[in-house]
């Protein structure tokens, strides 16, 4: 669940330095938003800050400065629509505002996501009340319109959170809340302090909603129009977790490919997730990065992304989840469950005995991450891989020949949709 922090308009002398302190402490969003600032006043905010930041920072003002720092993007409002000419390029457009149930309905396809405001009264905005019931915010998530990419803004304090959880938002916004205690006494460790905790427990929901079926796009020699539409056709087809993998491919066409996979998984609620590489899921702004054993380690994967975003990892034994979890990986990504192609330098096979042990040992343990067995797995393996107390399945090579949703399962008649819903049961029955 995404925590997301905007600023007060007013300015402090103390505030670059909190902010500062905010984004090293892992603060994986922070809205700019002073109206009221010069163009040259906000470059002087972000050349104070570490320029590894940057792309933590989303301007609300001085669209132009994305052709000169790589920041997040821009947030579109009112005052700025007549200057979106001179964003550096489309891919800087970020987020939005959306401020009724109607608006759900059709959002903006360029934007990664979008506040919903106000969902209570607001306490920076004296006067400024709820636009919504929670009956009105009930009806609109069975409908399907709260979706991963709404993220709740106006009033939201801690004591609302359990509620916006439940609701289906994929995070929320704080302003008056976060700053009120700050702006009075500026004691920046007490703030970093109220930060740590609010993050603690978005990890928690975090953990509460990794998908418990993840898809990779197979790494072998596939054109880019093939790995487009395979990965696409996965998506659409239902697959709650996208896994991009593609070793072979040059850094321009992987850049190109996640580009126009984003906004398709965005638009069907599927997690997007790029395997090995944290600059490449950085530039695209997909929901996380997965981290094999000789990839980057999570904190230094954490210290380039930031807490929203999500971080998997590998491992092939209880020694190395113990590691994973201690360094704060959201997921962890246990196998090879038997001999796989899809899969260089193959650690060794667990077997359904592996499992048992290991899954034993993290419940003896406490460990309460989520665990999602990889490797060679098909559908009929799910339901005994289930009953070690395995959160989830990953599958590659058994999705081969299914990317394409009116493309038929030789074996049996059945679409790909179907074939990933079969999926789903098969393992919800057996959780």
């Amino acid at each position: 669940m995404k925590l997301i922090v905007i600023t007060s308009e007013k300015t402090y002398p103390q505030e670059t330095e909190a902010i500062r302190q905010l984004l090293e402490a892992g603060l994986g969003t922070l809205h700019l938003r002073k109206p009221s600032w010069s163009k040259e006043q906000t470059v002087a905010f972000l050349e104070s800050i570490d320029h590894v930041f940057h792309n933590r920072i989303v301007l609300h003002d001085h669209y132009d400065l994305t052709g000169e720092y790589i920041v997040r993007g821009v947030h579109l409002n009112a005052r700025n629509e007549d200057k979106l000419e001179g964003l550096f390029s489309d891919a800087y457009i970020n987020s939005d505002t959306l401020r009724s149930i109607e608006d759900l309905e059709e959002p903006v396809d360029e934007c990664k996501y979008h506040f919903l405001s106000p969902v209570y009264d607001s306490i920076s905005k004296e006067g400024y009340s709820s636009k919504f019931t929670k009956e009105e915010l009930q009806k609109a998530k069975e409908k399907g319109l709260i979706k991963p990419y709404i993220i709740a803004l106006g009033g939201v304090t801690e004591d609302k959170i359990d509620e916006l959880f439940e609701l289906g938002f994929g995070g929320f916004a704080m302003l008056g809340s976060f700053w009120a205690d700050w702006e009075k006494d500026f004691d920046n460790e007490k703030l970093v302090r109220k930060y740590q905790a609010l993050q603690a427990r978005c990890n928690e929901y975090t953990k509460k909603r990794i998908p418990r079926f993840h898809g990779l796009t197979i790494p072998d020699k596939m054109s880019f129009e093939e790995l487009l539409i395979t990965s696409m056709g996965f998506s659409a087809s239902g697959l709650p977790l996208l896994q991009f993998r593609n070793k072979h491919a040059d850094l321009p066409t992987k850049v190109m490919t996640c580009a126009m996979l984003r906004p398709m998984c965005k638009s069907m609620g599927t997690t997007f997730i790029i395997n090995d590489e944290p600059d490449l899921a950085n530039e695209v702004c997909a929901d996380g990065v997965h981290l094999g054993k000789n990839d980057m380690p999570v904190a230094e994967a954490r210290r380039l992304m930031g807490n929203n975003t999500i971080i998997g990892g590998t491992a092939n034994t209880f020694e190395d989840i113990e590691r994973l979890v201690a360094e704060g990986a959201n997921y962890i990504g246990l196998g090879p469950y038997r001999f796989t192609k899809t899969k260089d330098n193959l650690s060794p096979v667990l077997g359904i005995e592996g499992y048992r042990s290991i899954l034993a040992k993290c419940k003896e343990k406490g460990i309460n991450t989520p665990i999602v067995a990889i490797g060679g797995i098909t559908l009929e393996d799910i339901p005994e891989l289930m009953k070690t107390g395995i959160h989830g399945v990953a599958m590659c090579s058994s999705l081969r020949g299914r990317g394409a949703v009116s493309e038929l399962h030789p074996e049996e008649g059945e679409t790909t949709e179907g074939y990933f819903e079969l999926i789903l049961k098969t393992i919800y029955e057996n959780a």
